[in-house]
């Protein structure tokens, strides 16, 4: 933005306030568009980020869904653990099942979340809407963080199987491990699921605005 002086010299006080007035409404002029453009563009950096929000949470609802039915296949798994350990203590000579310690899990994404806030989107859009948007992903957080403890609890428990001792030949207090270990699990895999399904609720309470 560039302000000149008059091309032809001011003689009087009209001229000067006719200068005075042109220069004025040119500045007034030039402030305006600015802030038009800065306001067209805050407006379309919030449609993005609103739109690839939403578009994220709609992935994470179907990521969501399926990650209550395989979390239900993990309790059911360390159940069934929990079952064959027993068996297992009362008649290692004759055991012929199985312990299977894994887990599956559909990632939850937050990239549009955090793009919209490092763009600083999120300072244009309205304080509820934000505050939303905050709650929501904050769960997300707080799932991700669980997968990964369940995770590594999860494969810590077949620890006693590599201690180089023939499954039915471990020391007596092994298998009550096994046991506390597996039950831990049981119920971290529980409390994820009921996390996954308080996520799921708000993406799908989001998603009917």
């Amino acid at each position: 933005m560039d302000v000149h002086a008059p091309h032809q010299p001011v003689h009087t006080w009209r001229d000067f306030f006719t200068h005075l007035t042109i220069v004025t409404i040119g500045l007034f002029i030039a402030l305006t568009l600015e802030a038009f453009v800065e306001y067209l563009h805050h407006r379309h950096l919030v449609h993005e980020a609103r739109e690839n929000i939403r578009h994220e949470i709609e992935t994470n609802h179907e990521a969501a869904q399926k990650d209550l039915v395989l979390l239900q296949r993990n309790v059911d798994s360390q159940v069934a653990n929990i079952k064959a350990i027993h068996e297992l203590m009362a008649d290692p000579k004759n055991f012929h099942g199985s312990i299977d310690n894994s887990m599956n899990f559909d990632s939850l994404n937050d990239a549009a979340w955090r793009t919209a806030r490092d763009t600083g989107a999120l300072g244009f859009m309205p304080y509820d809407e934000v505050q939303r948007y905050s709650d929501l992903y904050m769960l997300e957080d707080l799932v991700n963080k669980n997968v990964i403890a369940a995770g590594v609890q999860d494969f810590d428990a077949i620890s006693s199987f590599k201690m180089g001792y023939d499954p039915g030949s471990l020391p007596a207090d092994e298998y009550v491990l096994l046991l506390r270990k597996n039950a831990s699990i049981q119920i971290q895999f529980t409390t994820l699921k009921e996390f996954v399904q308080q996520f799921d609720d708000h993406c799908v309470a989001e998603l009917k605005r």
